[in-house]
């Protein structure tokens, strides 16, 4: 960009570190202007005028580059004049000489990153707080590959769990036939789930009931330790059904994040961590380096514990610990304990690795590996230089043990490097809430929250069918629905920043106009349009007319930002910056393409127009900007639709 040429060079010549920029209040003075010589005056104690005249003497020499001539007006402002005309040639030839690749840079250079996003526990389907964290997670993993990182996308599969052992709880003991406790044979178990509704939609309800039941019924709940104990033992027949039930749940889950265009490098399963030994490492480890300790007294005997926050407390309530508990008083291992040796497997520190095995080949030709008792040993995986955890807020604490455990037992740069990519929950409007058969709660509000133990809640594939049901009347294919219902879902979950609450609303996402998906779809559909009917499949050397008018100029600038709007998407490590981009980007296509030339008495469409050098240039930038929109929202996880 131009601006930042140009604020490097000053902050040159000046020793400052900030420099502004704002837009003249006549537009002859300049394209763009700056008030740096006035901070300066306090700093050089010289009136700001002579310091702004020297600082453009100086800038002149420097041959910026698409700077025409350097001002100064009273009392102190800098102001610049660009060359539009190379200016816009030099924008429109850098697009089309890098096509799918404009936008991207090798910031990472190489250097490995391992984003970890979606986990979502395999017992039940997923609800629409599931789909925030996979969009973004995945939209992550595309911004930082843009940006010139070696990326590794992993899905964990919290298959040992208790929400796990929850649902296999309630289809072994909450109804005829029961399972005898020994038996390899569970045919008639699931002979228990009718196939009218998808597997994961039944063991949503289910898991509703089991909770509900654990209310009342102790012996149904003294079930669900034992069958904990047994799937984290592994190698029994309730281990194995856990695995297969948990599978078939992954299997959905996949699907689901599919449609949204969601997808992973490996999928790595809680089990193998146990049947790897990395918790018994790290379990070790741990106790030699002193950061665990046993209690054998107060509200944590019999636990291994993490000494955190204030320890000990005396409550109303009797005496409460804040110390974070690894190994529970029964044996069994928290998710934070398992959490701390995954970590470090992440890093490559622990001296232990899975086995693999590919799991398929994605929609989008990716291959995709699980971790695997009967695997393969791979060195492809882990050993990150950073690793992201894309976790929702709530668990900020737990992340924040995890983190300290590597720093206690020595593993500081890892800890250093260890990012928990937090964001807030999703919940519904009213009105969606209601139109997707959720039972809502007249308590006031104008939000419906949700429950999975409640059963209160709604599905991820509910919502994108809901979002292709009210789209498919109006798109020439039921896959252009699909592809624009994912682009709007998407384009929401990522316009919003994660540090806010997600209220989702259809009418609000499917507008098509305005800061939504369907907008830029319809932007990008637009140009392809334009081109198609102009018959152009290819520009060479473009000429720019002397006369740049202001649509023009807009557009250009904005088609020019692409690249530093990426890598501020990968510092701040959100989409955010880049749903907001692809809002401003249609909106100045939108102006350019209905006033091209806001004087002219007539705006001549772009495929009409007489003159062969304006035409040619002219349907050159709409190319560009076609590009740039595409490539966009690409790095969003959207497809660009050329036809709606």
């Amino acid at each position: 960009m131009i601006q930042e040429q140009v604020a490097r060079t000053i902050k040159q010549i000046l020793g400052t570190n900030e420099v502004t920029f704002n837009i003249p209040p006549k537009r002859e003075f300049g394209d763009f202007s700056t008030a740096v010589c006035l901070a300066q005056a306090r700093v050089q104690k010289r009136p700001p005028l002579e310091i702004a005249r020297d600082l453009a003497d100086e800038l002149s020499k420097r041959r910026l580059p698409f700077i025409r001539e350097v001002t100064v007006t009273p009392p102190g402002y800098v102001n610049f004049k660009i060359d539009h005309p190379r200016y816009v040639g030099s924008v429109i030839e850098r697009v089309r000489r890098r096509g799918a690749d404009y936008g991207r840079a090798n910031v990472g250079r190489g250097r490995k990153v391992l984003v970890e996003h979606t986990n979502v526990n395999p017992n039940k389907a997923m609800h629409i707080g599931h789909l925030r964290n996979a969009v973004i997670g995945d939209s992550v993993v595309r911004i930082l590959d843009r940006l010139g990182y070696k990326v590794e996308a992993a899905n964990y599969i919290d298959d040992t769990g208790v929400q796990v052992a929850d649902v296999v709880v309630g289809m072994l003991y909450l109804d005829e036939p029961r399972y005898d406790g020994e038996s390899e044979d569970t045919s008639q178990i699931w002979a228990k789930y009718d196939g009218s509704v998808p597997f994961d939609y039944w063991c949503w309800d289910l898991y509703a009931r089991v909770s509900q039941e654990y209310e009342t019924n102790e012996e149904l709940k003294a079930k669900r330790a034992e069958v904990l104990h047994l799937i984290e033992k592994q190698n029994n027949p309730v281990a194995r059904f856990a695995k297969e039930l948990a599978t078939k749940i992954v299997k959905a889950h996949l699907a689901t994040v599919g449609r949204l265009n969601v997808y992973y490098d490996l999928l790595n399963w809680e089990s193998d961590i146990y049947e790897r030994g990395f918790w018994k490492a790290a379990f070790e480890l741990l106790k030699q380096r002193g950061a665990i300790e046993f209690e054998t007294e107060g509200p944590n005997a019999g636990c291994w514990v993490v000494r955190f926050g204030r320890g000990l407390i005396h409550t109303d309530e009797g005496i409460r610990s804040e110390d974070k508990v690894l190994v529970r008083s029964n044996g069994t291992v928290t998710y934070t304990g398992k959490d701390i040796a995954y970590q470090m497997w992440k890093f490559g520190v622990l001296g232990r690795d899975f086995l693999y095995k590919l799991w398929g080949i994605q929609p989008n030709g990716k291959e995709l590996w699980t971790t695997a008792p009967d695997g393969i040993e791979l060195d492809r995986f882990g050993r990150a230089n950073k690793v992201i955890n894309v976790i929702d807020v709530r668990q900020s604490y737990t992340q924040q043990v995890v983190y300290d455990c590597l720093r206690r037992v020595g593993f500081v740069r890892e800890a250093r490097n260890s990012i928990h990519l937090d964001y807030e929950v999703v919940v519904l409007s009213k009105a969606a809430a209601a139109e997707l058969g959720a039972e809502v709660e007249d308590d006031g509000s104008e939000i419906q929250a949700m429950s999975g133990r409640k059963g209160l809640g709604v599905k991820g594939d509910d919502l994108i069918n809901a979002m292709v049901n009210r789209l498919r009347d109006n798109v020439r294919s039921p896959e252009n629905a699909e592809i624009l219902a994912a682009a709007a879902i998407r384009y929401f979950m990522s316009r919003i920043s994660t540090g806010k609450m997600i209220v989702f609303d259809f009418d609000e996402a499917l507008r098509t106009t305005g800061d939504t998906g369907v907008y830029c779809q319809y932007a990008h559909a637009r140009a392809c349009s334009i081109l198609r009917k102009a018959g152009i499949t290819g520009f060479g050397k473009v000429r720019v007319p002397e006369q740049v008018t202001l649509p023009e100029q807009n557009l250009v600038k904005k088609i020019a930002e692409l690249p530093a709007v990426m890598r501020k998407a990968g510092r701040e490590l959100s989409p955010t910056p880049l749903a907001r981009y692809a809002f401003e980007l249609a909106t100045a296509f939108t102006d350019y393409y209905e006033r091209p030339d806001p004087d002219a008495a007539e705006q001549v469409p772009f495929i009409k127009i007489q003159d062969p050098v304006l035409r040619t240039y002219r349907l050159a930038l709409v190319d560009a900007f076609r590009q740039c929109m595409a490539n966009c929202l690409d790095a969003l996880g959207i497809v660009p639709l050329e036809e709606i």
